[in-house]
């Protein structure tokens, strides 16, 4: 059966959620049927990730969002390694991608992981991004979107072959053994300093604007003076990392920053309550860890986020930017243990249904529909 090259592009200046569905992608497609390579447009970890995992990785390093000039080597390595599809990923990969793939006429297909009108720090970066966007879909083959919501938004600006994929993810390995969770609760309870008997609002995210974490902030902040063993801990990285802290110190909340950790699912089992206060999500792959961890979850009702959470059954759902609703569904948690218990019993049965098989047998479908291969 002859082998088709595929290059995932993608920036990989982190290893944020796209990456980590990249990483999935690359290790668990039909290797037989598709020769997987890893195409890095930041020199940065997600590129010595996967050089250590020892897939194949290039790298053509742009030097801001807009810098074109990696388009020639794009262009060759295309033709050497004779690529049959592009598949990228964000938006640097999608502009590099999509004009290289017109050029090598090589076909494109793009996954939106995210909203672009709530990515950017700033409004007019954002327009930029979604002009480009708009002026270079017609080069696509076909897009991946991660949840209807986002499906929805691409469609109105002009997209066509949409497929909705939903994210999957594997079992978390021993999350579900009860005496490794208590571990792990006391190991990074040690390592951080964190009291016994504290009350964790938790997260994981990037900290940028767009996952809220403000929000979640104020709600601790209102809930202090009725639980004064609250305290926040927050796992990731990004340029709110100053603010966040200065507006913790402000508040006197207790607080926890320990920056970005590569598996950071392990340390769900440190937390109480876990927290995606996002203003915009694709999808919000960290809520399937997150049911695995056995953590009664509240989420803004965004995006792809009431596609993965059924409202008040496997968690609650409240509006973003709406720090009373969030305090107000904290405190609901905190004193009705049995409902919290009834939303983790359910997340057990629900994250399964987001599985990788499925996943990856959609996508390998999608590429043979694109390639005329079925």
């Amino acid at each position: 059966m002859k082998s088709y090259p595929i290059l995932q592009l993608i920036g990989g200046g982190e290893v944020g959620g796209a990456e980590q569905h990249v990483l999935t992608l690359l290790q668990n497609l039909n290797f037989n049927r598709f020769n997987l390579i890893s195409g890095c447009l930041i020199d940065g970890p997600f590129a010595r990730l996967t050089e250590d995992l020892e897939i194949p990785t290039l790298r053509f390093p742009m030097n801001h969002a807009l810098d074109l000039s990696p388009l020639p080597s794009l262009l060759t390595e295309l033709r050497q390694q004779e690529v049959a599809l592009i598949h990228t990923h964000g938006s640097r990969a999608n502009l590099l991608g999509r004009l290289a793939g017109r050029w090598a006429k090589v076909p494109v297909i793009s996954t939106y992981h995210s909203s672009l009108r709530q990515d950017y720090l700033s409004r007019k970066a954002a327009l930029v991004a979604l002009g480009l966007d708009r002026l270079t879909l017609p080069l696509t083959s076909g897009i991946i979107m991660v949840s209807e919501a986002l499906a929805r938004e691409v469609a109105s600006r002009g997209g066509k072959n949409l497929r909705t994929i939903y994210n999957g993810i594997q079992p978390l390995s021993q999350m579900g053994d009860e005496t490794y969770r208590r571990n792990q609760r006391q190991l990074f309870r040690d390592h951080w300093d964190i009291p016994d008997d504290a009350l964790v609002f938790g997260s994981i995210a990037r900290l940028h604007p767009t996952k809220g974490l403000e929000t979640m902030i104020e709600a601790a902040a209102t809930l202090l003076p009725s639980f004064p063993k609250l305290h926040v801990l927050i796992v990731g990285e990004g340029p709110l990392h100053s603010t966040l802290e200065g507006k913790l110190k402000e508040a006197g909340v207790p607080y926890t920053l320990p920056g970005f950790i590569p598996t950071a699912y392990q340390t769900l089992p440190a937390m109480d309550i876990f927290i995606l206060p996002s203003l915009n999500e694709g999808m919000g792959l960290v809520l399937l860890e997150a049911m695995q961890a056995q953590l009664p979850i509240v989420a803004t009702r965004v995006g792809g986020v009431p596609e993965v959470i059924r409202e008040d059954q496997d968690g609650i759902l409240i509006p973003p930017a709406d720090s009373h609703a969030l305090a107000e569904a904290c405190q609901t948690l905190f004193n009705q243990p049995l409902l919290a218990k009834q939303l983790v019993q359910s997340g057990l049965t629900r994250w399964q249904t987001f599985n990788i098989e499925q996943m990856i047998q959609k996508t390998e479908n999608f590429y043979e529909e694109i390639l005329c291969l079925k």
